[in-house]
């Protein structure tokens, strides 16, 4: 019964790891489709979202079946659930990305939308999911942790792009729409930071049973969603 548990936890973690390749390509490709102008990569992008949807579901069902088959507890259920919150965070991760392309397929301005600080902050994020993932799958505490800080650089990338979006805007009025639209976009990669810096967090419950601020990362969550 324990090889078959262990087993099932392999296969959990080897689905997240997929979803966040999965989400890596996405956040790759829906960055590069706005920039670019891209709207057949934009379209591909929106279409594979499905699959981020359906890994979701898989991961979620899969974990679920393992605790009302083997009662877990302490740190096996406390895997069990982190990989559920990490699987629906990972989704979320996703659904921005499309969003990102979605702002692309609705405008009407074609053409390059080319600007460094984006690639920065899109760079910037897959290394910060990569690090969040590697803490999970080696149990790194440290490395958590030090996700859930990089939060606060993101957070200082899109204060820097908005900034500069606002002074363009003031000087050149006639581009509105187009530095309306790299902001919203700089904003959906700065909730996926959020997103991904409260990965982090779980991952230190997971290994610890204690969280650093989940209730306050999770406040931050819904105000930027409604904002």
């Amino acid at each position: 019964m324990v090889k078959k548990f262990n087993e099932i936890l392999k296969e959990v973690e080897e689905d997240l790891m997929k979803m966040v390749d999965l989400c890596i390509d996405q956040m790759e490709n829906a960055v590069k489709a706005f920039v670019e102008g891209d709207r057949e990569l934009a379209k591909h992008v929106r279409k594979r979202d499905t699959d981020i949807d359906l890994m979701e579901m898989k991961i979620e069902e899969r974990c679920i079946k393992a605790i009302a088959l083997y009662q877990p507890v302490s740190g096996d259920l406390r895997e069990l659930m982190t990989a559920i919150k990490l699987s629906s965070k990972l989704e979320k991760v996703g659904d921005n990305a499309s969003k990102i392309c979605k702002i692309l397929l609705k405008s009407n301005i074609d053409g390059n939308r080319k600007n460094e600080l984006l690639i920065v902050m899109k760079d910037y994020l897959i290394n910060m999911l990569r690090n969040a993932m590697i803490s999970f799958k080696n149990r790194n505490e440290e490395l958590a942790r030090e996700v859930y800080e990089m939060d606060k650089r993101l957070d200082d990338l899109y204060e820097q792009l908005y900034r500069s979006m606002i002074s363009k805007i003031i000087e050149n009025p006639k581009n509105l729409t187009l530095y309306t639209e790299i902001i919203f976009t700089a904003k959906y990669l700065e909730r996926n930071g959020n997103i991904i810096a409260s990965i982090g967090d779980r991952v230190v419950y997971m290994i610890t049973g204690e969280r650093i601020k989940e209730e306050e990362l999770e406040e931050k969550l819904e105000k930027s969603e409604s904002n």
